[in-house]
């Protein structure tokens, strides 16, 4: 702690330092007291800047090393381990994680106890209280999703840089940390401001934190099962309480007028979707966003240079990391409402398309707003997927991008002949003809798009996903149906598809899958609903092929196995206590979670 208590008083030093020219005016550090410190607004609001910083927002770099891929890029996406993108590992365990987000609740809890001790306005203390509770229920909500139960620390503990006695306490029940989030948040909503600076708390921040926390808690309580005594799982008796706060929660952001759907561009709604992802300054959906500028923050990612197409990649050559798989694009129906399956036909029996982006006709125009697929245009240059051509009824297959067929030769050639049609197309077919375009930035030009250089902000809470849990809340309550109805019918309208008439649990969810898609939201509803051993197991995710038809003069469409089958077990709903940790605590933490 004294070590975090001279950054600080640094910090404080620095800010004073900045208002006052006259250096006999400026007392020395070990001068200044807690009092002088944690008055001091500068002060406070530098020590703010770090504890939002250690935020574990799932954005850009959500894998920051743990789950493998191109740590902190972006490719480690919890969408990886579903049908959201295809090329994924299982998560890996990182013992670091564990540590980091203990020594930021460590910070949280010894601004709290400091705080207590100033001379500042009750209101002032209240709401400076408020903002750090929220900022703590933000880390325990991680670890509870990780981890089940585990150790509450609510007083700042004597020990730094992760040494033992930071854990030198028995795990608490799954349940009891819920609570905690959640009396975290009630505090938080209670006292903090209705309106903030953008990438900061208020009332409204903390609700739709409650909304999606309780939600969670709710799921694990009804669709769960309850293991070691309570350390995982939650009591059935529970999952109305939990869905009633996120409901309230929910109904309470909602009611207020504060936040309405973006509709800037009602005549396109594919731009209208995309871009609600990237004009996030006076968004009036954007309930809570990090920002991602260097000038400011420090702080970029590499989204762009990670999944952008091949066809316009920058100059270092990465692209295409994140593919969203067919089965993905299914999820997204027609506009008329009716299932999202693609007319493709089958091997022997195709249905033919003069021109591959027909084969999209009226879908949704979310999906359009989401990923960009084959025959599809961005940012000036029209984007091609092709696996190769059928000649005569036999299949040739192209080895790299931009490749001709020699009809005389009856072969893939690299250059262009007296005879010859395109075999291959300028963007990767490996896998399938889709790309990610939620969450790029469409005004970056290709050629800047470079590691480390995306300034794109993360759009972490919005009325829509806060419209999708009331939904689902009230559904699961048992409120009436015209309560869960109008939520999701109005994301339908704003999107441009049919309404439904009537609601169930499987709309609700496959509602969320495309609304939400890509918004790293999709790998925990799967957890919480415990189908991710059901839906998943033995799943092997499909890819889009398509071949043009030197005969027919025209394209076709091939569903293909890509990869692997992935295999889940109930463990895996829950990642084991780092070992790191368990040798550390003793006999405290026992031997981690049950079946590893």
């Amino acid at each position: 702690m004294k070590n975090l208590k001279n950054y600080v008083v640094l910090l404080a030093l620095l800010s004073l330092s900045a208002c006052n020219d006259n250096f006999l005016d400026k007392k020395p550090v070990d001068l200044l007291t807690a009092e002088q410190v944690y008055s001091s607004p500068e002060a406070v609001e530098a020590y703010f800047a770090t504890l939002y910083k250690d935020l574990p927002i799932e954005d850009f770099s959500y894998c920051n090393g743990r789950f493998g891929e191109f740590p902190g890029n972006g490719d480690g996406y919890t969408a990886n381990w579903t049908w959201e993108a295809t090329n994924s590992n299982n998560a890996s365990n990182n013992d670091e994680n564990w540590g980091k987000l203990y020594r930021a609740i460590r910070n949280v809890n010894t601004f709290i106890k400091e705080i207590a001790t100033v001379t500042l306005p009750e209101a002032t203390k209240n709401a400076y209280v408020a903002e750090a509770k929220f900022v703590r229920a933000y880390y325990y909500q991680e670890l509870v999703k990780y981890w089940g139960g585990v150790p509450i620390l609510l007083e700042p503990q004597t020990a730094v840089d992760g040494n033992t006695q930071d854990l030198n306490l028995p795990r608490s029940k799954e349940a009891e940390v819920w609570d905690l989030v959640k009396s975290d948040l009630d505090f938080a909503a209670a006292n903090l401001p209705a309106t903030s600076v953008y990438g900061r708390a208020n009332k409204y921040v903390a609700l739709a934190l409650l909304s999606r926390s309780m939600l969670h808690a709710g799921s694990i309580a009804k669709f769960g099962t309850v293991d070691l005594n309570g350390l995982v799982g939650i009591d059935p008796a529970k999952a109305t309480p939990y869905l009633q706060a996120a409901y309230d929660a929910s109904k309470a952001i909602i009611e207020s007028g504060k936040y309405s759907l973006f509709n800037k561009y009602p005549t396109d709604k594919a731009q209208n979707f995309q871009l609600l992802f990237y004009e996030l300054q006076g968004n009036p959906e954007a309930i809570f966003c990090k920002g991602w500028d260097y000038e400011s923050t420090r702080r970029t990612h590499s989204q762009d240079l990670m999944a952008l197409p091949e066809a316009i990649r920058s100059p270092i050559g990465y692209a295409n990391r994140l593919t969203p798989p067919l089965d993905m694009v299914e999820r997204f129906e027609y506009m008329d409402g009716t299932p999202g399956t693609l007319n493709i036909g089958t091997p022997g029996a195709y249905v033919h398309y003069k021109n591959p982006q027909d084969v999209f006709k009226n879908k949704d125009p979310r999906f359009f707003g989401s990923v960009i697929s084959t025959g599809s245009s961005f940012k000036g240059a029209e984007i091609t997927g092709q696996r190769g051509v059928i000649f005569n009824g036999v299949r040739y297959n192209g080895t790299a991008l931009n490749q001709y067929f020699d009809i005389d030769k009856k072969q893939i050639v690299a250059n262009p002949t007296a005879n010859s049609v395109r075999a291959t197309g300028n963007s990767n077919n490996g896998a399938s003809v889709f790309w990610l375009k939620k969450w790029l930035d469409p005004a970056r030009p290709a050629n800047l798009c470079v590691d480390w250089t995306s300034e794109t902000d993360w759009l972490d809470m919005r009325l829509g996903e806060v419209l999708l849990n009331y939904a689902e809340a009230a559904f699961e309550l048992g409120k009436p149906a015209t309560e869960a109805l109008d939520a999701v019918n109005q994301l339908r309208t704003r999107a441009g598809i049919a309404k439904l008439t009537t609601i169930d649990r499987t709309k609700i969810r496959n509602e969320r899958n495309v609304e939400l898609a890509f918004e790293n939201r999709t790998f925990w509803d799967l957890r919480r609903w415990r189908t991710l051993t059901t839906e998943f197991s033995g799943w092997i995710p499909n890819g889009l092929y398509i071949y043009y038809d030197v005969n027919a003069k025209d394209y076709v469409f091939e569903k293909t196995p890509n990869g692997g089958g992935k295999t889940y077990q109930v463990k895996d709903y829950y990642f084991q206590i780092p070992s790191s940790e368990r040798s550390k605590a003793g006999s405290l933490l026992g031997n981690g979670n049950p079946g590893y």
